[in-house]
């Protein structure tokens, strides 16, 4: 299997997804968008045009007592602020969405062990998506793979998870970059992704600060499926380097240390295994509590959660949750009040005139930037 970048660079002029064609008609059966604003049908049974500039949030609805879901609403029990400024709602759903969502897999070193129990989760979540959602496969290591297309065809979803094969090395943040620029680019309407790994980036281009705008960008909500290798990893970089089984520090997970906690020092440069064990347990733990809090953060700038796996034989449990969340979602579209194109973040805030109820979306976006 190619990997990711090259096999989507040479079909990046003539691929394109139309993912969403049946979606807007249906949330305008519910709330109509403004005249100014309607799509423009150039060919009555062939081609929709939708104005680029709608922002689409999902919402969460929960009982404040309870915590449980809570179906049902209307939209005009909903308003919906951008910078504290009132937006009109122009399309909104609370059932019929479909939704684009890419399974971003880590099968590296410190998880390749279980690789066989990772896709048999991944297929029984399938089981709980429905029939019109879309899903794509990304497996990562050192390498990135899509190993599957968006498609609707969750059969074809379950083959290509069979396609998940171990390796050695995590380039997290080039997976999440490269998942955003060139398999959900062409996607329109709800988008999200589900990723299963420990976070520890090791390998590639892409660093967090890097990838956080091009998220908040992408407008896709992340599901942070966080497995606990801690343990695993350590015991291995414990050992000594004569041994195949060890493993090592990269020279970017040590630039991240040194630049972190030790600034200007040249050490990180030099061979890993003289390094004194006590100084490989220090600089493998801060790694492991930087992951932590960077996963939390990109779940929460989109909207997302993280959700703590201590055992892989949980994962079912979890996307079962996961499942939950993505199908009692309502589906709010505005067309903000702002018509800057400056690239600048924007809060958001929602709003139920209904007492006791909660109502959960991600804190703002990033607008366009011409």
């Amino acid at each position: 299997m190619r990997q990711l970048a090259n096999r989507l660079g040479t079909r990046a002029a003539t691929t394109v997804l139309v993912i969403f064609c049946s979606f807007y008609p249906a949330l305008a059966q519910e709330q109509s968008p403004p005249e100014k604003r309607a799509e423009k049908r150039e060919d009555q049974s062939t081609t929709i045009r939708v104005d680029t500039d709608l922002v689409l949030i999902d919402v969460k609805v929960t009982d404040r007592g309870d915590g449980h879901s809570v179906a049902g609403l209307q939209a005009e029990e909903f308003s919906v602020f951008e910078d504290g400024v009132a937006q009109q709602i122009a399309l909104f759903s609370a059932t019929n969405v479909p939704l684009s969502l890419v399974l971003v897999i880590d099968t590296s070193g410190s998880t390749q062990s279980e690789v066989g129990l990772m896709r048999k989760a991944a297929r029984r979540f399938l089981d709980e998506l429905r029939p019109m959602d879309r899903v794509a496969v990304v497996g990562f290591s050192q390498e990135i793979e899509l190993l599957s297309d968006f498609t609707s065809d969750h059969g074809r979803t379950a083959r290509a998870l069979g396609e998940l094969q171990p390796g050695q090395g995590t380039a997290f943040y080039d997976a999440l970059a490269l998942t955003v620029q060139e398999v959900l680019n062409h996607a329109e309407g709800r988008k999200a992704i589900v990723v299963l790994t420990d976070g520890v980036d090791s390998y590639g281009r892409y660093t967090y600060s890097q990838v956080l705008p091009e998220l908040e960008k992408g407008k896709s909500v992340i599901y942070v499926l966080e497995i606990d290798t801690e343990a695993f990893t350590e015991a291995r970089l414990m050992l000594d380097c004569s041994d195949d089984r060890h493993f090592r520090l990269s020279h970017k997970q040590l630039r991240k240390y040194a630049e972190k906690f030790d600034p200007g020092a040249p050490w990180w440069s030099q061979e890993y295994c003289r390094f004194p064990r006590e100084k490989k347990q220090q600089i493998t733990k801060r790694l492991y509590e930087l992951a932590h809090q960077e996963l939390h953060e990109l779940a929460s700038r989109t909207g997302g959660r993280v959700y703590p796996v201590k055992a892989l034989q949980a994962l079912d449990q979890v996307y079962g949750l996961i499942a939950t969340e993505l199908r009692t979602q309502y589906a709010i579209g505005y067309y903000s009040s702002n018509e800057r194109r400056d690239g600048k973040w924007r809060t958001l805030r929602v709003e139920l005139k209904a007492g006791g109820l909660v109502a959960q979306t991600k804190p703002g976006y990033r607008a366009p930037h011409d």
